[in-house]
């Protein structure tokens, strides 16, 4: 008697959700995967500081890659993408309730049946979804052109002769790195409600970030947080109010702090405090800490405060291996340890130089740039679109 096909559906097509789909269609071929994403396009995120200030330096196809192209080699009863937002999660009767777009029409209603779901749908940004500050793209949002949301963030960006960027994490530095080598000599203004940048990194690589920047002119205000900005339509100026009572102003605004988890179609059952969903250490949905079955979670979404591109590949392997397994009622899953990994940080600040660190050991500046900051690792999505990273 031949084999039952297992129907999986992976919710969210980013750097998780990919790894998830291409490693079970690896690993066996039982399995039927429903991808259910917003976009067509899988979006290399994590070169936004540098294509979105120069415009020129990298070529859109290595930061936009089709998604249908990548899984070309599986016929459609192994593999389905489906253009589409999920709206509700119903564990009971196993199926997922989405929105899709089709020929430019969205269509609400949609249900697809599951044995097994995975939910990779990630975090955005306040500035992705324009909730502060100028509209910028760092990740993916609902059906939006997100060619046509980068073009237009290039655009305004490169209109403006001030700035003023709120967050001195690694996404903060990196945009001011990048800015104060933007042509027009650009006033770039850097807040961190933190007395140090790059909270998390050594002590070194604190004092050497704000060292960088101070010497591409880039002014910093350290332990004062942006209370609020508000845009002058008539004066096309952004007012930005620092908790001391100060207000600071400029062209633009950039928020470069806080990520939003994409949770509004998850249980809330499912949810921590923050809205991150609950997982054991194999990666299954935690429901008042019992473990779901046939449902797991990884990549942003997830309670894990490390919320690392190196650590997808990893929780990729442990899905898909446990999925295997619970279809062929084997023993041994597999477990994800979060710690796993050594701590490291890689802040590229400008074209040709940054800093950073591998455990306890400081990155040089030369390191920083062939690691990262000569292309933002474009290279590297290739292999992320097809789940080949370790």
């Amino acid at each position: 008697m031949a084999q039952r096909t297992v129907s999986v559906v992976v919710i969210g097509g980013s750097h998780a959700g990919l790894a998830v789909c291409q490693k079970l269609l690896r690993r066996t071929t039982r399995v039927h995967i429903t991808l259910i994403s917003p976009s067509q396009d899988y979006y290399f995120n994590i070169a936004a500081p540098r294509f979105l200030v120069k415009s020129n330096s990298l070529q859109q196809s290595s930061y936009l890659h089709s998604i249908t192209d990548a899984f070309s080699e599986h016929s459609s009863d192994k593999f389905t993408f489906i253009r589409g937002v999920a709206v509700a999660i119903d564990d009971g009767k196993k199926t997922v309730s989405a929105s899709v777009i089709t020929d430019s029409a969205v269509t609400t209603g949609n249900t697809f049946g599951y044995d097994y779901l995975v939910i990779a749908s990630g975090s955005t940004t306040p500035a992705t979804l324009g909730q502060s500050g100028l509209k910028i793209p760092f990740k993916a949002t609902a059906f939006e052109d997100t060619k046509a949301a980068i073009h237009e963030a290039q655009k305004k960006l490169a209109a403006a002769d001030s700035i003023i960027i709120g967050g001195g994490g690694p996404l903060g530095v990196e945009m001011a790195g990048e800015l104060a080598e933007a042509p027009g000599g650009k006033k770039i203004i850097l807040v961190s409600q933190t007395d140090a940048l790059l909270v998390g990194a050594t002590p070194t690589v604190q004092k050497r970030s704000l060292a960088l920047l101070n010497q591409k002119n880039v002014h910093v205000i350290l332990g004062s947080r942006v209370e609020s900005a508000q845009y002058s339509a008539d004066a096309k100026v952004w007012s930005v109010k620092l908790a001391s009572g100060r207000t600071i102003t400029a062209d633009q605004y950039i928020a470069s702090t806080g990520v939003v988890p994409n949770n509004d179609f998850i249980p809330k059952r499912f949810l921590n405090a923050g809205g991150w969903v609950n997982v054991d250490d194999q990666l299954r949905v935690l429901q008042q800490d019992k473990p779901c079955s046939n449902i797991y979670a990884l990549g942003d979404i997830t309670m894990h405060a490390d919320r690392l591109l190196s650590r997808v590949s990893i929780q990729g392997d442990v899905v898909a291996a446990n999925i295997v397994a619970g279809m062929m009622e084997q023993e041994g899953a597999r477990t994800y340890l979060a710690e796993a990994q050594r701590k490291m940080m890689v802040v590229p600040v400008g074209q040709s130089t940054g800093t950073g660190h591998f455990g306890g050991w400081t990155l040089m500046g030369c390191l920083v740039w062939y690691f990262k900051g000569k292309d933002f690792l474009v290279y590297e999505a290739p292999k992320f679109l097809r789940g080949a990273m370790k």
